[in-house]
């Protein structure tokens, strides 16, 4: 399981954003702002790729509340996520 604990705070989304990967699920956190909203844009793809070496078509977007609350809804997310997609992640190489 993803833990939110790993995931940093708010401060760190500022500067840029987190990669990371849980047995075969990739995935990216990553402040977002269009006109004068900003948002958590939480992204998943099967691995192995980096996020920029993967087709869009593969990767899956949701978005959350720019807040530490919205980080640990992402971190929520993501482990939900691979929980109903498990068997995609275990063929996966890692």
């Amino acid at each position: 399981m993803i833990e939110r604990k790993d995931l940093f705070s708010i401060p760190f989304y500022n500067k840029t954003q987190y990669t990371g990967s849980h047995l075969g699920m990739r995935y990216r956190i990553e402040k977002h702002v269009e006109d004068d909203s900003t948002t958590l844009l939480a992204t998943w793809w099967p691995g192995p790729y980096c996020f920029t070496a993967t087709p869009d078509e593969q990767k899956k977007t949701n978005t959350f509340e720019y807040s530490n609350e919205g980080i640990g809804q992402a971190c929520n997310w993501l482990n939900q996520v691979y929980t109903e997609n498990a068997d995609l992640f275990k063929t996966v190489p890692i």
